[in-house]
């Protein structure tokens, strides 16, 4: 298809293409300036989106997904008049001033706005926050993203304190880590191999790289280098939180960086049993039985829960894959900052929160009891 760029219209940024017989122009960026840099680099993300969202059979035809809000007015501290006095004012100019890629903006963040544009609370008011309904993990990590805005508001001069400095998280529950046994590995294959033959090499994947769920689902076969004997993982095809939950996004992977997997050659062999001929470079490696992209809320209820409850596994949810993967790679030896490599993760934080427990983990001493 023909690449989409941004036009000027009069100074302002519009982006305009044809899809399906039909002609598109809209503006992505209100208030957006053509000569802008960083408005028109964000304009040129979202048109790239666009293009990713209409080759993986995901464009939204009502451009609701590729709308930006405003881009809110700068704040000039010297002036006491325009100092903010809503929440929702600092939030934009906090949330602008990151620059950060489109889809990161339209996950968490997105989902916050949404919250404080529904409560519209003043500038210091918390009990939006405190009083809403949110399970103890997205309280805190959305105290953590209001306190990280009031630093930045303070700094700027734009609040004279913080009111979510007083707010305490919420106690959560740990969760305990289960990966599959080299046995219940063997009976799950086996049994998607029997009930669900088309979904097999989804799981033997999953299993054997420990990519997020969502980067398996929007791999392509321009990422898969067999010259090489590598696996690219650059980008991901995820829910729209921000959205209704069954729309699917291509973006970033989570961490934002590029990571390439050497094959093994069990991992080879499998994907080349399904390479078709001559591949289309963009097309997706793994779909449904009907070609569409993969919807891990589907799979998981349609086809894992029954593979599992058939074959006698305890039920654990398909992301248990990455887990197991970890496990694996620490039980082999492998070092820590490489299996952090593996997972996606910037460093081995999390790594050792999640899986320290097994890192040189020693043998009881020999005592001489019979």
């Amino acid at each position: 298809m023909r690449k989409i760029e941004p036009v000027n219209n009069n100074g302002s940024i519009q982006l305009k293409f044809s899809y399906a017989g039909r002609r598109y122009s809209f503006n992505p960026i209100p208030k957006g300036d053509y000569n802008d840099k960083r408005d028109i680099a964000t304009a040129r993300a979202i048109a790239t989106q666009i293009q990713n969202d209409i080759l993986a059979k995901n464009f939204d035809p009502t451009l609701d997904r590729y709308r930006l809000t405003p881009k809110p007015q700068s704040l000039q501290a010297s002036n006491p008049d325009s100092k903010p006095k809503t929440l929702i004012e600092v939030w934009d100019c906090w949330v602008a001033s990151l620059n950060l890629p489109i889809a990161t903006r339209e996950h968490h963040y997105k989902a916050i706005r949404q919250q404080i544009i529904k409560a519209n609370p003043d500038l210091v008011n918390t009990t939006w926050l405190t009083q809403a309904n949110l399970a103890a993990s997205t309280f805190n990590q959305r105290l953590g993203y209001l306190k990280a805005c009031f630093k930045w508001a303070i700094m700027k001069g734009l609040a004279d304190n913080n009111p979510y400095d007083d707010l305490k998280t919420r106690k959560t529950s740990p969760k305990s880590v289960k990966p599959f046994t080299n046995k219940e590995i063997t009976a799950i294959i086996n049994g998607f191999e029997q009930l669900a033959p088309h979904y097999a090499p989804f799981v033997k994947f999953l299993l054997a790289t420990g990519v997020r769920t969502s980067e398996a689902i929007g791999l392509r076969w321009g990422h898969v280098d067999f010259d090489r004997g590598v696996i690219t993982i650059q980008e991901s095809l995820s829910r729209d939180w921000a959205g209704n939950g069954y729309r699917r996004v291509r973006k970033e992977t989570k961490t934002g960086s590029d990571r390439q997997l050497k094959m093994t050659e069990a991992l080879r062999s499998l994907l080349e049993s399904i390479r078709p001929y001559k591949p289309d470079q963009d097309s997706l490696v793994f779909t449904t039985v009907t070609g569409k992209p993969i919807d891990d809320g589907n799979f998981r209820e349609r086809y894992w829960l029954k593979v599992l409850n058939t074959v006698g596994v305890t039920y654990r949810n398909p992301y248990t894959t990455r887990h197991t993967t970890a496990s694996h790679a620490i039980e082999q030896h492998t070092p820590i900052t490489g299996v952090a490599y593996l997972l996606g993760h910037k460093d081995t934080r999390m790594v050792m929160q999640t899986y320290g427990h097994m890192v040189n983990r020693p043998d009881l001493p020999a005592i001489p009891i019979g």
